[in-house]
């Protein structure tokens, strides 16, 4: 099933998954919308868990790390450091405000996909993934219900071959 939705000049077209002979379609378009985040390689139901793709936060920068400890230190590692260790700190600490920018928007766009999965299903399937908090448990578990063997598959396009090859061709 296509719905259409209307956003200025711009109509966007989205295939709801209902049944199996949705899911090509369907899982095309999730994966064409993960790709536009770089997503991909952390959601795809056909890999393990284990081969995906982490989201991981990068770790705080801590000023002791670029302190050499010495006998004059006051305490306070800011005031104790000299000037290289500062210029490398501040280096690696906005090095870190770049990384936690780039993890806090790849975050947002793996939450939001999350959500399109549950927006693109239809409503009698949403049950198949309320306990699935992840887009790549949702994607696996939709896997598992809609995606046709291949067997199935190979049924589909013979039964749609045959409907294209009985049609009357026109005649001019």
């Amino acid at each position: 099933m296509a719905t259409t939705e209307l956003d200025g000049l711009l109509t966007r077209m989205t295939v709801i998954l209902d049944k199996p002979v949705d899911w090509e379609e369907w899982i095309f378009l999730r994966k064409d919308s993960a790709d536009t985040h770089h997503l991909w390689s952390m959601v795809n139901p056909d890999l393990d868990d284990a081969a995906l793709e982490k989201l991981k936060e990068p770790a705080a920068v801590e000023p002791e790390q670029y302190h050499e400890e010495t006998e004059e230190d006051t305490g306070v590692v800011l005031k104790d450091m000299t000037t290289e260790e500062f210029q490398r700190y501040q280096r690696a600490d906005r090095n870190y405000d770049r990384a936690l920018a780039r993890y806090t928007i790849k975050r947002k766009a793996l939450n939001d996909f999350t959500q399109e999965i549950g927006q693109t299903i239809s409503r009698r399937h949403i049950h198949l993934i309320q306990s699935d908090n992840t887009a790549y448990a949702r994607l696996k578990r939709l896997k598992k219900h809609f995606c046709p063997s291949t067997a199935e598959r190979e049924l589909q396009l013979i039964a749609e071959y045959r409907q294209v090859q009985g049609r009357p061709r026109n005649s001019c």
